[in-house]
């Protein structure tokens, strides 16, 4: 059915925000004409991408921020 069962996505992660870092993420999301589910997604793999990939610049996960 699917040419990679192993890409479909289904495992969930909750994440809570204040209202004014969800305006933040609908209001850039809007730009660049994205949900802000996919735009958050982004935002995280490419964080993640810099750690494994020697982009380390000694921040440990909790210091890394959103910077848009």
């Amino acid at each position: 059915m699917y040419a990679d069962p192993n890409a479909i996505r289904v495992k969930r992660v909750n994440l809570s925000l204040n209202a004014a870092e969800m305006r933040v993420i609908e209001a850039i999301s809007e730009i660049n004409n994205m949900q802000p589910s996919t735009f958050i997604r982004e935002l995280v793999m490419e964080a993640l991408a810099k750690q494994i990939h020697g982009g380390n610049s000694g921040n440990s996960a909790t210091e890394m921020r959103a910077t848009a």
